[in-house]
Order: structure tokens, then sequence, then C-alpha cells
């Protein structure tokens, strides 16, 4: 299990208690210094006060002790210090903050010990590693127009032991229903993350790319449940896409939490209009034929969260920005802007999480750049459903040009031991939604109430997080 950050005034303790008394520590650690290594005094002058100023120790040593796959380097070069520094009690602390939060280890601890002389100390992190090969995705659906579509992803955190993240996923749906001769309807994504890149001469770089091979149909009803093909779904008009492309994005770490990225997005888009035997509605936004997507991106990500799984502390925000122009080589003009945020469960000392997201797409941006609601819902009542891997099998095709969403979680912890479900707890939330499709046009009805509820009971095991979620058992039923 993942234990809490130790709070600075611990590890001060620590010190104090490791360094004035020999007999508490064991004959080993007891040898003479060599005379090579310098001795610090064990206290400062007297400040302006008269008070003896605080005693300063240097870090002789740092060892990372219980380490088996992930390499020791890919491991010191997360810490916010080095050998030969002064103990930092808030970067010792920082640093304990950045192992937790890789996901390599379920457990991080942190102590000093008595050095090789007076004012020296060894500072030791004590881990226990987690597997790093998880289940990122695991998809299971049924709708009118699909009877039954499902995925699954897999995410590799720490590849070769060097901190290097990929992972590949997968959604598959095959034909649409009543019409066996279509297409099968599928999603292919993979993804390539070196968080820490070190070049010489340069300041520490992120660096990634991502892959994506899309199919799908749209339906193109006047009704979002398409009333009108009475359940004949094979006679009703659609769009036929396909999206083939990806992305590259290089960064920097303006500090230890934080990263901000810019990217490059090239996608090869083809669009289809297939009529049928009733009329068309509002057609979504996407060029007939083959058309370009080119785009760059700019994403600023902060993330202070003591645990992936059940944070108790800290925050997540990403901002990004969208910017597509024909001057990048591509055939669309419009931009986009997101912003997400989320709280932890600390929130004014209770065990609430606050969670936010607003959005906007101006200019001709097409309609999988723009903001399908019931993604942001818990369930949406009608037949909108929550999209897999951006592949919509809902009849409802209403994409938002504006967005808002705001919800609040209360968290219950279950248990935590050392088996198969290493963790658990229990999460009910509620979240409301507002959504536009053009500016000034009010809210989109994008459900008969927009808003959504839930209770799901979220798993830690040794192959990843797992969510049994009430919400989404309801979204299938309405």
């Amino acid at each position: 299990m993942r234990s809490r950050p130790t709070a600075i005034p611990a590890i001060a303790t620590a010190i104090a208690l490791a360094m004035p008394a020999a007999a508490q520590l064991p004959a080993a650690q007891l040898s003479a210094a060599p005379a090579a290594v310098p001795a610090r005094p064990a206290s400062a002058p007297e400040d302006a006060s008269g008070a003896p100023a605080p005693r300063l120790y240097q870090i002789e040593k740092i060892e990372i002790r219980g380490l088996s796959h992930a390499h020791e380097s890919a491991v010191r070069s997360r810490l916010l210090l080095t050998e030969g520094d002064l103990l930092d009690e808030e970067k010792v602390l920082l640093s304990r903050l950045r192992l937790l939060q890789l996901g390599w280890f379920s457990r991080v601890e942190t102590r000093v010990e008595r050095g090789s002389a007076r004012g020296l100390v060894v500072l030791v992190f004590e881990v226990d590693e987690r597997n790093t090969l998880l289940v990122s995705d695991l998809i299971l659906g049924s709708t009118p127009a699909q009877p039954i579509y499902g995925g699954f992803g897999l995410s590799q955190q720490n590849f070769l032991g060097r901190g290097l993240g990929m992972s590949g996923a997968f959604v598959y749906g095959g034909p649409p229903s009543g019409r066996p001769g279509d297409p099968d309807r599928f999603a292919l994504r993979a993804t390539f993350f070196a968080p820490d890149l070190e070049l010489p001469h340069l300041p520490r770089l992120v660096a990634g790319a991502s892959a994506l091979w899309l199919r799908g149909e749209e339906f193109t009803c006047t009704t979002p449940d398409c009333s009108e093909a009475d359940h004949h779904y094979g006679s009703a008009p659609r769009l036929r896409y396909e999206r083939i492309g990806g992305e590259a994005t290089i960064g920097f770490r303006p500090g230890p939490f934080e990263r901000i990225m810019g990217g490059y997005r090239l996608e090869h888009l083809h669009g289809a209009f297939l009529a049928g035997t009733t009329a068309p509605g509002k057609l979504p936004d996407l060029r007939a034929g083959d058309s370009l997507l080119a785009a760059l991106t700019g994403t600023w990500e902060l993330d202070t969260r003591d645990d992936f799984f059940f944070p108790r502390e800290g925050l997540r925000t990403v901002a990004q920005i969208t910017f597509a122009s024909h001057i990048l080589g591509g055939n669309y003009e419009y931009s986009r802007y997101y912003l997400q945020l989320e709280t932890a469960y600390a929130l004014f000392g209770k065990p609430l999480r606050l969670q936010l997201a607003v959005g906007a797409a101006q200019g001709d941006a097409p309609f999988f750049d723009r903001f399908y609601a019931a993604d942001f819902m818990y369930f949406a009542i009608g037949p909108a459903l929550g999209r897999a891997l951006e592949l919509n099998f809902s009849t409802d095709s209403r994409y938002d040009a504006f967005l808002g969403m705001a919800g609040i979680e209360y968290a219950v912890p279950l248990w935590r031991g050392s088996g198969f479900f290493r963790r658990g707890y229990l999460a009910i939330g509620a979240r409301a939604v507002y959504s536009s499709a053009e500016p000034g046009a009010g809210r989109t009805t994008v459900s008969k109430w927009p808003f959504s509820a839930e209770c799901a009971l979220r798993l830690d095991t040794p192959v990843g997080f797992f969510n049994a979620s009430l919400g989404y058992l309801v979204d299938i039923v309405l």
C-alpha cells in the first residue's frame, strides 16, 4: 500500500534522535571517519537573538533500498537532493512525493542515519516496488445501435526500468446494427512518453508521441434517439469517417510537479455522408472526402497529488490550447481551449474531491475536437453514452462548442491489505454539465436532466485500478 507523505517535523525528529547519542546506533555505523571527509560542526553560531541556530547536516550519501526492477539512476533522477547538499526537510518530503507519483512503488519511506563523521548523514529511501505493467482500459458496453462492443488496454509505466512510459489500447464494435456489409468500427491508440529526458547541455526535457487509427460512424437523424427510424437503424442517415494520424510533443519541467509541453498534431481524415430512408438532421462537422488536420498544441500540467489511486492531498490542473490552421498544412481553421481542475480528498479537512472542467472551440473544428457532454457525466438520461477511445456507439451525435462541468465526490475507505485487492474505497459523487452548440445559443439539451450521480467500488490491484460503477450501468440501461 502507498502511505501518506511523512510530515516535515517527523523528519527533523528522526535527525535529532539519530545524531546525539552513539549508543543509539549499530556498531557498524560507528567506524571512524576517513581523514579526507571533512567534519561539519554540530551547530552553527548563535543568531542575532542569542539563541543557537538550528543544526546543519550535510548529506554524505543517498541510499535507495528495495529496488529489483527499476534502475537506481532512474530513481535518483527524480530526487530533489544530491549527495553533498545540505539536508533540506522540505526537499526530502517533495522527493518522496515524486517517487510515489511515479506509480512504480506501493510504499516509499524516508529516514536518516548517522554518517561517517559528525555533521554528516545518510539519507535512506526505502521502497516496495509494484507491478508497472497495468491494465489501463477494460471496456464492455451495449447500445441499441451496437448490441455489444468492447476493448482492452495495457500500460507499462517503467519500460526497461528506465522510467519510460508505453501504452496501447483498442476498442472494437464490428459493423453497425442493421448494416452487416459496412466496415467494422474500431479504434487503436498507442503512446510513448519519456518524462525525464537528459540531453547534453540542455535542461531536463519531457517528450512523447502518440498514434491513432479510428473508423467510426455518427448518426445524423433529426432526433437524438433516431425515433424516426423506428428502431431500424440500418436505414438511418449517417456519417462514416476514418482518422489516421498522431502527435509528437516535447517540453520541460519548470518545477518538480509541473510540465509545459508543445506538440504538432497531424491527421488524415476521410468522411462520407450516407443517405437513409429518413430525412437527415444536422450533419457533424467534417469535410466530405479526404482532408488533413494540422494543429499545434500547448499543455501545462500541475500534479501535486500524493497518490494516483486514493489521493488525500494535492491538486491536479491541466490547461490545453489547440490551434489548427491552413498555414500548418491542414484544411481546418479553429482553436480549442480546455481547462481541468481536480482537488484531492483533503478539502477543508474533509474527504471530498472537487472536479471542474471548462472548454470552448471556435471556428470549423471537426466534431471530435468539440465536446461530447456525455463524456463528462456519470450517466445521461437519454440515448447519449460516453465514448470509448473517442468512438461513439450511441445514436446521439450532438457535439458542442462550449462545455462546463462541476462535480463533487466523497470517498469512504474500505480496506487496505497485501492481497490481490490491496485497497478499496466507495466513491459517492454528483456532477452537473452545461453545454452549448454555438455561442449564445443557450444550453444544449444533452439529456432530460443535466445532473448525474455515481456510486462506485474502486479497487487497487497488482494489475491496475478497477472501477465497478453503478453510474455506468445506469447509463447503459437509460
